[in-house]
Formats: structure tokens, sequence, C-alpha cells
């Protein structure tokens, strides 16, 4: 063995490693996630609630912000968009816990908050909306160990974070399932926490929570991590979209 090549055998052995990787990359399979789509012919998009301000899909005349940029999204792919209700969406802390998958859903939407638990399962696109938690319901001070009404009704918030404020405060949380458990619960005199996106039954006070509670949030539209031709597609097309 010469002395040349003892001096350069790491080296040159450690760039022949990275170079057959980088040819074992090359022979992976193309990401068809695009490709999948168009043979399907349709965009699913995935919501919590079809009833909400964000995609009112009731209403064909006057769509909700996320559903215009999705239509106009979709349009821009050539593909026709289908609006799918997930009610587990936004139940649970645990993104994972909603039991979605590709099967049902392309793109999720709906008051998906840009949070870090969202961040751990999907590639999230902001979309130019805001979310935040306020206090709903009478104005007058709660004492330590009364009960407080929670609805959280969006996905992602950070519910620990709530939970430890309410805690502090010497509140027992009530979990409030649905909009219409909510509207019973503020009716009836109650004080609740709701997030922004929420429609309050009217001349309900509304008054912000302080930063310890909660923070506001960007909402985003979430991609399944690895649809990158998809994901790429969707980004160039909300980029040619008009903001909210």
């Amino acid at each position: 063995m010469t002395r040349w090549w003892r001096r350069w055998r790491k080296p040159a052995l450690d760039i022949g490693l990275i170079a057959a990787l980088l040819l074992a990359v090359s022979f992976l399979p193309p990401d068809t996630s695009l490709a999948e789509r168009r043979k399907q012919r349709v965009l699913r998009f995935c919501v919590p609630d079809l009833a909400s301000p964000l995609v009112a899909a009731d209403q064909p005349g006057a769509p909700g912000p996320e559903l215009r940029q999705m239509q106009a999204v979709a349009a821009r792919l050539g593909l026709p968009l289908q609006t799918v209700a997930i009610a587990n969406m936004g139940r649970s802390f645990n993104p994972r816990d909603w039991q979605i998958g590709r099967g049902q859903c392309d793109i999720i939407g709906g008051g998906l908050a840009d949070s870090s638990a969202n961040r751990d399962f999907l590639t999230l696109l902001p979309n130019g909306g805001r979310i935040a938690m306020v206090r709903a319901g009478p104005a007058a001070e709660l004492p330590k160990g009364a009960e407080i009404g929670v609805f959280m009704g969006s996905a992602g918030l950070d519910r620990l974070r709530l939970s430890g404020w309410l805690r502090a405060q010497g509140w027992r949380a009530r979990p409030l399932a649905t909009q219409a458990a909510l509207d019973a619960y503020l009716r009836g005199g109650g004080t609740a926490l709701a997030s922004t996106l929420t429609p309050l039954p009217p001349d309900t006070k509304v008054a912000d929570l302080p930063p310890e509670a909660a923070e506001s949030q960007s909402l985003a539209f979430g991609l399944w991590r690895g649809d990158v031709t998809l994901t790429r597609a969707v980004r160039r097309a909300l980029s040619q979209t008009p903001a909210r």
C-alpha cells in the first residue's frame, strides 16, 4: 500500500459511500401522489364541520374563505373538489386520534391550527387565517371551584396550555363536545371558552383570554407527509390564489 493511498483512503471511501447512496436514491420510485389524484379525478378536502364559517359548504353561492381557496386550488389542478366532513377532527388532543387517512383525505382544513402537534404528522401550508380562544358568556369573575365550559371545535390548538391555565385559576373544565352543547350551555347562563371560529348565540359577550391561556395561531391546510408532488402543486396553486 503506497503512502499516497494510506493518506487518501478514508476520504476516498467516504466519497464513494456518498456517491453510492445518491445512486441508490435515484432508483427509488417517484412520488405519484399528484398523478394518483389526477387518475382518480377528485381532490378530497376534509374538514371537521361543513357548517363552519370557514367552509359553509351548504351555501354554494357564498362558501367560506378556506373553501373558496381550495376551490381555486382544485380548479388550477384541473380536479373536481369533494368536501368531506370528519366528525373526529378536533375532538382529541392528539391529531393521530382523528382516525383519518389517505383513503379519506387529500387535504385537511376547516380550522387546522399551524401547531407543533399538527406538524408532527402533516405538512402544513399557511392559508392566511388565524385562530385564538375567547371567553364567552357573563363577564362576572368566576370564583375558584366554579365550572366553565370548554368547546375547542378546531384542530390542533394547545389544549395542555389551556388546561394548565384553567387549573391555575382553580376552575373545573366541563368539555362541550358539540356546537349545540355550547349553545345550550351559554343560553343556560354558563361561561365557556371557545375558538374565535365558533359561531356564538346572538348578544353573547366575548372577551379575549390572557396570553398565558392561549395564543393566536395561524391557520393552515394540511397534506400528508410524503405526498411531495401533490404538496408542491398545491403550494404553487395557493401562491397564485388571492389570500382569503
